[in-house]
């Protein structure tokens, strides 16, 4: 049996502290976030698999297997050119076989978060394609760096501006002016909010992992990626999603026509990152390069997967 999706474990993480109860308050009253819906069952099995150290293939397969949609998704994926074997895939038991266990846990997150708050603003579809670039390289970083903590960085880089897509559902035209301003000025995100909101996005998506029983871990990588590197332990998860962010923002991937406001704002803190991870100079340009190319390879295949 898996284990239960959002258990607290002994072991609590040190990264993760509790929200202050002005701030719960603040975002109570600002964005009502009573009406944050119960998570979508498929999100919650999504992250289920992604989360249990003791998921197998057929924890996968029978997941997919109880959902039409998904299991026409999985075929899908699994028999087009991205996959392609020679042979066509005729069951979910072989299209997981050709996927792969932990890509297809990656393609299950992906899904799951773009259903999530769901808006035709521009900036949602800008969001989205900025999220996919960070989980994709912060599993970069970490396959290069630490492989066991590849998973959680792919999940987490998906994450970590869940608490913007809640801001612009719930205020969408305020939310715009800020984000416009925001670039306007040079500021980081989370710069600008607390101009407009006596909160930013990493607190309203705190407040929504607590709502949603997320795991400590996951919850720290949300909470806390725009913390001071002073406050990140270097061998976190935290600490490669905040890295993936900035080297995102850097690199433009996914970036729309705010590309080079974004890159001004972040690309002078790269070096600062590289430290706290203790990335020597010659692999830094090589991680970079690593990350563009995995991100125009494999974009594509996550955002197909998003939309069925």
């Amino acid at each position: 049996m898996l284990r239960k999706l959002f258990r607290r474990t002994a072991k609590q993480n040190e990264e993760h502290q509790p929200l202050a109860d002005g701030v719960r308050q603040s975002i109570v009253s600002y964005l009502g976030i009573k009406s944050l819906p119960i998570m979508p069952k498929v999100a919650q099995q999504a992250f289920q698999l992604a989360t249990s150290p003791n998921a197998e293939p057929e924890d996968y397969i029978a997941v997919v297997e109880r959902d039409e949609g998904l299991s026409a998704r999985v075929l899908k994926i699994a028999n087009s050119v991205y996959y392609s074997r020679g042979s066509d895939s005729k069951t979910i038991t072989d299209a997981v076989t050709v996927i792969g266990v932990s890509e297809l846990q990656c393609l299950m997150n992906a899904t799951a978060l773009s259903n999530f708050f769901p808006t035709r603003n521009p900036l949602r579809a800008l969001f989205w394609a900025h999220d996919i670039a960070v989980a994709i390289t912060g599993r970069t970083l970490a396959n290069a760096l630490r492989p066991n903590q590849a998973d959680m960085a792919f999940l987490g880089g998906l994450m970590h501006d869940i608490g913007k897509l809640f801001m612009l559902q719930q205020h969408t035209a305020n939310y715009e002016k800020v984000v416009a301003r925001g670039f306007e000025e040079g500021l980081q995100s989370i710069d600008g909010e607390t101009v407009a909101y006596p909160f930013d996005h990493t607190q309203v998506g705190h407040l929504i992992a607590e709502r949603w029983h997320f795991t400590p871990e996951l919850t720290a990588i949300i909470s806390r990626h725009h913390k001071s590197w002073q406050e990140i332990p270097n061998d976190s998860v935290v600490a490669l999603v905040k890295t993936a962010n900035i080297i995102a923002h850097t690199l433009a991937l996914g970036a729309g026509r705010e590309a080079n406001q974004a890159r001004r704002i972040y690309e002078p803190m790269l070096p600062e990152a590289w430290e706290h991870l203790g990335v020597a100079e010659p692999l830094r340009a090589e991680l970079l390069a690593r990350a563009a190319s995995a991100f125009e390879h494999e974009r594509s295949l996550y955002e197909s997967w998003s939309h069925g």
